[in-house]
């Protein structure tokens, strides 16, 4: 895809919105792992527990990474302007990261179907304290047979000035991997927000419960004839139904310059866990 994708101008005529503060409810995160443990299993990245992670250029104790790397996926939120009672809608997962400069939330367009897209929202902390929109987006008109015009990305620089807390968020995206051959590749690790796990509870008691799940994966023998797509498999049994997972973060962990190295490999696309790879964006 053309390179342009990725510089995703300020839109004036749609700036971003600082939500009002009266609109603040509770918010609950947890995390947890959709596979099903195994008496005896050691996880996948587990096996290399006397190692260190490459990310940016920061070394990250193996025992760290999956926190470090699965807190850039985010949860999909949706304003519902003018509702004080429901204030926003949980449709999916979404995906931080800060690339020349920009920050930029990547989601997949078909959990935004019949939603406006100048709704679409970040919350600036864990508890509600303000919802706020992008300042902008940019995307393709989607082909079915071409998986990476699912991807629609936006522009949060803007709210990011405001709230300079938020830019830990974002991954920075300096680097990508050569390839996916499972030769050089250790490790793969998927993370986003399943539907049927969140708590949607705003109706009662004004409250969101979020969880995020992690799951690591390796490349798939079988791959789609589509090469911007590359399919993974878990490497134990999923727990839940990872419908809702879409648009969250998937990262590649693969040995290069002498140890393994962790980058951005793109965001998941379907339920059945496959990613768009960021080489097919570029």
């Amino acid at each position: 895809m053309a390179e342009d994708f990725w510089e995703v101008l300020n839109d004036r005529s749609s700036r971003s919105k600082l939500g009002n503060a009266a609109r603040k409810f509770s918010i609950v995160y947890s995390y947890g792992f959709c596979v099903t443990p195994r008496s005896g299993d050691e996880s996948l990245l587990a096996r290399f527990a006397k190692l260190a992670v490459n990310v940016n250029g920061v070394i990250i104790p193996v025992r760290s990474i999956e926190e470090v790397l699965a807190r850039h996926s985010l949860n999909l939120v949706v304003n519902n302007e003018g509702d004080e009672t429901f204030k926003v809608s949980i449709p999916g997962s979404a995906t931080a990261i800060r690339y020349r400069e920009q920050y930029l939330m990547l989601v997949t367009q078909h959990h935004l179907k019949d939603v406006d897209k100048a709704q679409v929202a970040m919350l600036t902390d864990d508890d509600g304290g303000r919802i706020i929109t992008s300042s902008g987006c940019r995307y393709y008109p989607l082909d079915n047979d071409n998986d990476a015009t699912d991807i629609i990305a936006f522009n949060f620089t803007e709210p990011v000035e405001a709230f300079p807390e938020l830019r830990s968020r974002f991954f920075n995206l300096d680097d990508i991997p050569a390839n996916f051959h499972s030769d050089i590749t250790l490790a793969m690790l998927l993370a986003g927000f399943p539907s049927k796990a969140q708590d949607y509870d705003l109706y009662e008691n004004n409250r969101l419960g979020f969880r995020r799940f992690q799951v690591l994966c390796l490349p798939h023998k079988d791959q789609p004839s589509d090469i911007s797509v590359l399919r993974v498999k878990p490497t134990q049994t999923l727990l839940i139904d990872p419908d809702g997972m879409s648009g969250g973060a998937a990262f590649a962990v693969q040995y290069a310059d002498g140890g393994p190295r962790a980058y951005f490999a793109g965001i998941i696309i379907r339920g059945d866990l496959r990613v768009c790879t960021y080489s097919s964006l570029g």
